[in-house]
């Protein structure tokens, strides 16, 4: 069967909040139409909505969010809706990313005989609901190792696609501009840390916080940290910030909030503390990354552990050892004593990530296992 005709995916989230799941399926979004795969989305909105919009997806709003499904009535109405678009937009296969949204999607799926792919995103989700999600039919996909794993733990077996990164999107460019608007010197070295301030995510970020404001007291390194993100956990990191900013009497520490612009604070950082896809981005950046992540430390993703790095997911998925201020505040002293280590860890990590994540090589595993599942389905439709 030759792979020509163009398929209609009904991507399914619970929001367009700024995120790593939300990001990485607008970059599918984005590749897919190239590739003959047509995407439509359906779900809450959020600040992504016009990103998603003017790469020409259509979008469909409907409320998905955990606590409006809690109503029964308001279940059996986004089942509804969910099957009068599957209808209308004559839609070949949903593809879902979240629960319980998800489910509600695959079981509209299902009555219609729509084939229903779901991304395993981290090993954040209950158990029961990937076991409903299994009964419903659903075809898995894990995005990294230890999420296959997790998976294969409790029953479920998955196929493996990794997050692809938009290498026209996340790019080496100058950061002065930014450095200006921060008031950031130039000769200070700068930290950038992003993620959700949520979890064990948020932990980090505060012993990163308490590591600087160590190295800044010392006066061994000029030291600038910017923090991009937001979550229930932002409060408590914002005060905290201002703490360290006061008793090391600068402000030296930057809270910037969710930001769509990611490559631009990437691109001002001479290393990124992150974990998951915020590692990838930064390496497509050309940064350095000293990965953490939601389940522990890595460490700095250097050419002789890349493989280990992918195996761990960056400390998000897997990890090494707990973190600690101390551990933290170590490699942050020995990486940012050597600027040439800092490039030459850049220039390394910039390469292997487009070898290896690409979102085109991504999106074509995708389509392939698309077709694979819509199978006879395709000949004789158009």
């Amino acid at each position: 069967m030759k792979h020509n005709r163009r398929i209609r995916i009904l991507m399914v989230m619970d929001s367009l909040a700024v995120g790593g799941t939300e990001t990485y399926v607008l970059s599918l979004v984005k590749a897919f139409p190239s590739l003959g795969v047509m995407p439509v989305y359906a779900g809450g909105t959020g600040v992504m909505y016009e990103a998603f919009a003017r790469a020409g997806c259509p979008i469909h709003r409907v409320d998905l969010t955990a606590e409006q499904l809690q109503d029964p009535a308001r279940q059996e109405h986004a089942e509804q809706t969910l099957t009068q678009i599957m209808h209308s937009r004559k839609i070949d296969l949903v593809h879902i990313h979240q629960t319980p949204s998800g489910l509600y999607a695959a079981q509209a799926a299902r009555k219609l005989g729509i084939p229903v792919v779901f991304t395993v995103h981290g090993a954040y989700y209950p158990s029961d609901q990937l076991q409903q999600m299994q009964a419903a039919g659903c075809t898995f996909i894990s995005v990294s190792l230890p999420v296959q794993a997790y998976l294969e733990r409790q029953g479920i077996p998955s196929h493996v696609i990794a997050n692809g990164i938009d290498f026209e999107q996340y790019r080496s460019e100058s950061s002065s501009a930014l450095r200006a608007g921060l008031r950031i010197p130039d000769g200070k070295k700068v930290v950038v840390y992003a993620s959700r301030l949520a979890w064990d995510k948020a932990v980090v970020c505060a012993m990163l916080v308490r590591a600087a404001r160590t190295i800044q007291l010392n006066g061994t390194i000029p030291l600038h940290v910017v923090i991009a993100g937001t979550g229930n956990q932002a409060a408590a990191i914002a005060e905290l910030a201002e703490t360290v900013n006061l008793e090391c009497g600068t402000s030296f520490v930057h809270l910037v909030g969710s930001q769509m612009q990611m490559r631009d604070y990437y691109n001002l950082g001479d290393l990124v503390v992150g974990t998951g896809r915020v590692a990838l981005e930064a390496m497509a950046c050309g940064k350095p990354v000293l990965a953490i992540g939601n389940h522990g430390y890595f460490g700095f993703v250097d050419q002789p552990v890349y493989d280990e790095a992918w195996q761990y997911y960056f400390g998000d998925h897997d990890s090494k050892e707990r973190p600690s201020e101390q551990r933290i505040g170590g490699a942050l002293s020995d990486a940012l004593a050597s600027s040439d280590r800092l490039e030459e860890m850049g220039r390394q990590g910039q390469a292997w990530a487009r070898a290896n994540f690409h979102i085109r090589d991504k999106a074509l595993q995708m389509k392939q296992l698309y077709y694979s599942l819509l199978g006879e389905n395709l000949i004789g439709m158009e």
